[in-house]
């Protein structure tokens, strides 16, 4: 058995071909000390591959996998308090650091290809928890369009398909579905508490489904 310590932070896992398998461990806590910066490690026995330099004073909130298909390198994008790090896995190299001056804390993400161009898409809420998403494009290296209100205080995005993402509206206690080519909400589910996080999962009897998790612990399944 190996373990790994990390301070309330997040983890990636990343498998790429020939088993080169590694793990991607953040620090959610604001650190001094480089033994909290994020660190990539070795799969196979939890070995330390290398610290992230440029990490080590920043609060991560959340890790996407990034394979970008113009220069056909791996990378890992950081979601952090007032910017966006993207760093090479296996080089010592920052791809890009994404700043919206105006935003400033993001807190989850996804990756989405529209005309052979890999965008990001972030939920972030600013000092008056008002949510927006911030499109980013991920090949130029800028803000390519922001959509504002969308949510009050959002607590998760995901990616449902290639038309479709769920946004978790916190303060208004639902679930809404955006649609990506008409650019606006098109739905509200409403529920009874604040709903935290939503995941897409194939049930074998089901299909594809919903999961969601709420701000009193309770986990429901919903049937597409």
């Amino acid at each position: 058995m190996y373990e790994i310590n990390i301070l309330q932070g997040n983890c990636l896992l990343i498998f790429l071909e020939n088993n080169n398998d590694y793990i991607v461990a953040s620090s959610k806590m604001h650190s001094f000390s480089i033994d909290e910066s994020t660190r990539i490690y070795s799969f196979s026995n939890c070995s330390l591959v290398r610290y992230i330099d440029n990490t080590k004073d920043e609060q991560i909130e959340y890790l996407l996998y990034l394979y970008n298909q113009k220069d056909n390198k791996n990378y890992f994008i950081q979601l952090a308090h007032g910017k966006i790090l993207i760093n090479n896995l296996l080089e010592n190299e920052l791809y890009a650091e994404l700043v919206n001056n105006e935003y400033s804390f993001h807190s989850t993400g996804f990756i989405y290809n529209k005309n052979n161009i890999d965008y990001l898409g972030v939920s972030a809420n600013d000092g008056s928890d008002n949510g927006l998403i911030e499109i980013w494009d991920l090949y130029n290296k800028n803000l390519f369009k922001v959509f504002k209100g969308v949510g009050s205080n959002i607590t998760c995005v995901m990616r449902w398909n290639y038309k479709y993402f769920l946004i978790c509206d916190w303060k208004n206690k639902c679930l809404k579905i955006f649609d990506l080519e008409n650019e606006k909400v098109i739905s509200n589910i409403k529920e009874k508490n604040c709903i935290i996080c939503v995941k897409k999962v194939y049930h074998p009897i089901y299909g594809e489904s919903l999961l969601t998790s709420d701000e009193k612990n309770k986990i429901k399944l919903w049937i597409i």
